[in-house]
């Protein structure tokens, strides 16, 4: 598996749109599949926050994750936040997701951030897992969320 830049392969910025609309878009009701597009482009401009990543096999694009300045709606001042972790269904189980979230915390750390947040409605045990800690559990848009944060000069990877 190879993960690149977002940048270098705009070309599949369509696919990743549909995917992660069709994935989320009950959190985001209010968002078109071209909301979730130019998200997406906007994070193809140089510089650290947005950034997005996606996964390939055999030049085929498998999976994705984002750096956001922001990824909830909610009245705290943290940012970055890990964004948009998708595996397609075909790849899942076999490490893709984790390998990308690592590609993204090493990211992170060679642009010198000290934390990363992100948010799940189901996912806290594979994130803790990953060394992610929760700060709080809460509704977010008619659903229960876990908001959780990697303190990325603690966990030594």
């Amino acid at each position: 598996m190879q993960i690149i830049n977002l940048a270098h392969a705009p070309e599949v910025i369509g696919t990743l749109a549909r995917w992660h609309f069709d994935e989320w878009h009950t959190l985001y009701p209010e968002e078109t599949l071209e909301d979730f597009q130019t998200e997406l482009v906007a994070s193809t401009a140089q510089g650290t926050v947005p950034s997005t990543f996606v996964a390939q096999v055999d030049g085929n694009v498998v999976g994705s994750i984002s750096l956001l300045p922001h990824d909830m709606d909610i009245d705290e001042p943290w940012t970055p936040w890990l964004a948009n972790l998708y595996v397609h269904p075909d790849y899942r189980q076999q490490g893709a997701g984790k390998q990308l979230v690592q590609h993204l915390i090493a990211f992170a750390r060679r642009n010198s951030l000290d934390q990363l947040y992100l948010f799940t409605p189901s996912s806290r045990d594979y994130y803790e897992a990953l060394g992610w800690t929760l700060l709080r559990r809460q509704s977010y848009k008619g659903q229960q969320v876990d908001i959780m944060l990697l303190a990325l000069s603690e966990t030594g990877e």
